[in-house]
């Protein structure tokens, strides 16, 4: 650390503001760090030689010989879309002419119907005692239960792909 000299003189503790103060040195501790700076900033700069560099431009659209296809992927994925739409509009206007008038009430009936049979197995399943496990098959979904340890897992399996659920039970 740099040591500085006392500075003595007639008016030095007659000035405002210095006072018990000791005198600064931060203007010659300043002087060394700021040269340093100065150097490498020099060198930095008189080292690094400047370069220019071609632009290049490349083509996007395969319309002009680039290689980026995804805006035509795009286009064609919107164009199919809009004709898929166009055509199940027409679908749907035809559907509607020759649509039977007792629809909604076989929908209305077999979702109830559904429902009750859903009502009936699920039933069962949350009524299982500790050890019991069984299978209800229906077409291609099959419901496998089993009751043990404490835990109901029931798993539903379809030709789309299974769920589990695991309850707890409380035993």
């Amino acid at each position: 650390m740099l040591q500085m000299p006392p500075i003595h003189g007639p008016d030095v503790g007659n000035r405002p503001g210095t006072r018990f103060q000791e005198p600064r040195q931060t203007a010659r501790r300043c002087v060394p760090f700021c040269r340093a700076v100065v150097v490498v900033a020099v060198l930095g700069f008189v080292a690094t030689p400047a370069r220019a560099t071609d632009l290049h431009y490349t083509l996007m659209s395969p319309s002009f010989g680039g290689t980026d296809s995804v805006p035509y992927q795009l286009e064609q994925a919107q164009n199919a879309l809009i004709a898929a739409h166009k055509a199940a509009q027409t679908a749907a206007a035809k559907a509607v002419v020759t649509a039977d008038p007792y629809a909604p009430l076989i929908s209305s009936i077999t979702s109830q119907l559904t429902a009750l049979v859903a009502h009936n197995i699920a039933d069962k399943i949350v009524n299982s005692q500790n050890g019991d496990a069984g299978t209800i098959k229906s077409g291609n979904v099959a419901i496998t239960y089993v009751n043990s340890d404490g835990q109901l897992s029931v798993t539903i399996s379809s030709p789309t792909g299974s769920t589990t659920l695991v309850i707890p039970t409380g035993d």
